[in-house]
């Protein structure tokens, strides 16, 4: 089982990838802005952090470049997820260190399998 922090700001993404990794076993914590993220990870690292990248507020962008510079969350899988298909954001979401870019909408297994390759 693995821990996973889902970061969107719509109530409806986060209740659908919290019901779908909840079926499949893992535990979730979810959080609305990077803000509200930050606050969750003072707690714990999670395995994997699924993270929007139209965030109101710090976006996405800034919120992995956050995380890949502190030593303790460095490795931790971070999967991009946008409604927005540009090649030109997947590579940048490789060169800046995330673990995966899923598309919305998403399907279960698509949101699982790419959880599954993220973790450390």
């Amino acid at each position: 089982m693995s821990q996973v922090l889902v970061v969107d700001d719509a109530p409806d993404i986060r209740l659908l990838a919290r019901l779908l990794l909840e079926r499949a076993g893992h535990q979730v914590a979810e959080a609305a802005t990077a803000e509200a993220a930050l606050d969750v990870l003072a707690d714990g690292r999670p395995d994997v952090i699924l993270l929007d990248l139209q965030l109101p507020g710090m976006d996405g962008w800034g919120l992995l470049a956050d995380l890949r510079r502190r030593d303790w969350l460095r490795h931790t899988g971070v999967v991009l997820f946008s409604a927005h298909v540009d090649p030109r954001e997947f590579r940048r979401a490789e060169l800046e260190g995330a673990s995966g870019y899923l598309v919305k909408p998403f399907t279960g297994p698509e949101l699982l399998s790419i959880v599954e390759k993220a973790k450390p």
